[in-house]
């Protein structure tokens, strides 16, 4: 075995230039030999930290720099995920056991339940919402951390298991910033994927060792991923069913009954730390149908064959040469979920890391070389979903992997994207690629004894070719009010007592076409609700709105009673829900439409205008005893 060739063997040679300048200096001294040690021990990790975090901050580029009133693209996921993190906080600090009953889509009840939750990322932004007060800028700060972790929590897992240091920092940079990782960079739940490799690692810890300590952490990051998000908890949950297979069909007796019951322990803990947080969305679920995703909701959100050549336009190099295959993305899903080109180089590296552990592999490498590549294969057929497509063209006849676990696994039917498995994928390639650079630069140590220079030459090299085949451009970043600058009404509103349950009109345009098919496709929905939802979090009032991945039937039934608003149909439903305001947003409505509302409340006693701020009118609609009776309700259990 060969030298060192990792950047701590590098460090290492650094450290005598430095002592001896520091002693030059008077600042060493005696503390010599104490400062060698601590640089050798803590020196490389610290690069690498300070490495994985400028990349972080680079593929991002300039979320940090605009993050306080800037988003990135499209304003309307990034508002809702600020809107979230600052749910979750406001919750948390003033009435934890309310953090389902949030204040979006009133009156039903834990209306937090139709997305993430988020909890483990909201916790971990405290500090800077907190800080900050900005949950827009929050939400962006939180989205370039998760990335960071995720670069560590692969670091650390091809670190033990290659035992290089270059290896971890090339799969810690595959893991977080291959271009379908930045594809999702609107979707901050998607960014939060740091606990699925250490998750794993410590399944490899206790696979090796047979500590129940490790077992039990890697159930503890199996718990914070799902926390995280429901998706990558579910697929976490199918890479751990992969890990547990392969190392059943190569190691059958491994698994004594020590070991598998202290397994199944740790692993019945975690579930009974998730349940609290999964029952309100099992409530919640079941008194709708249309939370469960159907399998043509399924297919057109699963990734063709082709897709896996189309890479996001947001990666320098490969964006503008794939922008042909992108645009077939668009029939359907969109390119945000079906852009799956992992770069040249993870591929490059991953096939030479198989390859190589296929040949020379030796000891626990034999088992992390066909789990791996189980993973990828496995992960890539989920990716395609319940029906295969091969360029375009729908094959229902072949039978797919994915509608097995539709059918029978818990939690896959109110997964509707299958391409997201790709998480799996690049998580798989990042370890080979770890080995391919280990045996690389082995290989250099044995046959280039002596020669120091040689292995820094191909390690940056390898680094820099990583870096231009991920290279993402400068993200366009779209402006949004800051909190000094939300619409006065809202301010009016933070001043109201009680929950005072409100509705914003125009609620999303009453287009048959778009309401048949399901109002998350109707442009005025996302263009008004993710705004408003944003604007809540200045007031945290009820309001009859909302932003989220589903949309409960009061707001349909909302949508065709306001269709002719004003009009007393209107009125009389949303007294019925609750309502006892009624903003009126007129840059949103045709001056006639205007005309016509300020008309209609001179002759109706039961709308009656409070507050003109301009262009936002406030009317009250709570008169009368029943009606005012009606807004006593505390919201009502279910859509």
């Amino acid at each position: 075995m060969g030298p060192d060739l990792s950047f701590k063997a590098l460090v290492s040679d650094l450290t005598p230039f430095f002592q001896g300048f520091g002693s030059r200096l008077g600042i060493m001294g005696g503390m010599s030999v104490k400062v060698r040690s601590f640089v050798k021990r803590r020196g490389a990790g610290l690069i690498v930290v300070v490495a994985l975090m400028i990349c972080a901050t680079i593929f991002t580029r300039p979320l940090l720099a605009k993050g306080s009133d800037h988003v990135y693209k499209e304003p309307y996921d990034p508002m809702f995920q600020a809107w979230t993190l600052a749910w979750d906080a406001h919750a948390v600090i003033h009435s934890p056991s309310n953090l389902f009953n949030a204040n979006i889509f009133f009156p039903n009840a834990d209306t937090l339940t139709y997305s993430d939750h988020q909890i483990v990322t909201a916790v971990m932004a405290l500090p800077v919402l907190s800080i900050t007060g900005n949950p827009l800028q929050t939400a962006n700060y939180m989205l370039v951390f998760n990335l960071f972790l995720c670069a560590i929590g692969s670091y650390l897992l091809v670190v033990h298991l290659t035992k290089n240091r270059v290896a971890g920092l090339v799969a810690g940079m595959i893991f977080a910033f291959a271009a379908p990782r930045l594809a999702q960079i609107t979707h901050l739940q998607l960014s939060a994927a740091a606990f699925i490799p250490l998750c794993l690692l410590f399944l490899h810890k206790y696979s090796e060792d047979g500590h129940v300590h490790d077992a039990a952490l890697a159930a503890l990051f199996f718990v914070l991923e799902t926390l995280s998000t429901w998706y990558y908890g579910m697929i976490l949950a199918f890479a751990v069913l992969v890990f547990i297979a392969v190392r059943f069909v190569m190691k059958p007796r491994a698994f004594t009954f020590k070991w598998t019951v202290s397994l199944l322990l740790v692993f019945a803990i975690a579930a009974g730390l998730v349940a609290p947080f999964a029952i309100p969305y099992l409530k919640v679920h079941e008194k709708d149908a249309r939370f469960e995703r159907t399998i043509s909701e399924v297919d057109m959100f699963s990734a063709d064959i082709q897709d896996f050549g189309a890479a996001t336009e947001n990666n320098l190099v490969w964006g503008p040469l794939t922008a042909s295959l992108r645009a077939k993305t668009t029939s359907r899903g969109g390119e945000t979920e079906r852009t799956l080109f992992v770069g040249l180089m993870p591929i490059l590296l991953g096939i030479a890391g198989a390859v190589y552990l296929f040949i020379r592999g030796k000891g626990a490498q034999r088992f992390d070389v066909r789990f791996y590549v189980t993973l990828i294969v496995a992960s890539f057929l989920m990716c395609l979903g319940s029906t295969l497509y091969l360029f375009g063209h729908s094959h229902p006849g072949v039978p797919m992997p994915y509608r097995l676990f539709y059918n029978f696994f818990p939690g896959f039917k109110v997964m509707r994207v299958p391409a997201r498995f790709i998480i799996l994928v690049l998580l798989g390639l990042a370890v080979l690629s770890g080995f391919a650079v280990k045996a690389m630069l082995s290989w250099l140590s044995e046959r280039r004894r002596g020669n120091r220079v040689l292995p820094v030459v191909v390690t940056v090299l390898i680094l820099a070719l990583l870096v231009v085949d991920l290279m993402s451009i400068n993200l366009p970043m779209r402006p949004m009010p800051s909190r000094d600058k939300f619409p006065e009404v809202y301010t009016w509103l933070k001043d109201q007592s009680g929950q005072a349950p409100t509705a914003e009109i125009p609620l999303a345009n009453y287009n048959p076409r778009t309401f048949s098919a399901g109002l998350q496709y109707e442009p005025t929905w996302a263009e008004r609700e993710g705004l408003r939802t944003y604007y809540s979090t200045l007031h945290w009032k009820k309001i009859f709105n909302g932003y989220s991945g589903f949309l409960p039937t009061s707001y349909y039934d909302g949508v065709r009673a306001a269709s002719e608003f004003p009009s007393d149909r209107a009125i009389v439903f949303l007294r019925k829900e609750g309502i006892k305001y009624v903003i009126v947003h007129g840059k949103e409505l045709e001056p006639t439409v205007v005309a016509s509302v300020l008309a209609y409340s001179e002759h109706h006693s039961g709308f009656k205008l409070l507050r003109d701020f301009g262009s936002d009118y406030v009317f009250d609609i709570s008169t009368g005893e029943q009606a005012h009776r009606e807004t006593g309700n505390e919201g009502r259990a279910g859509p």
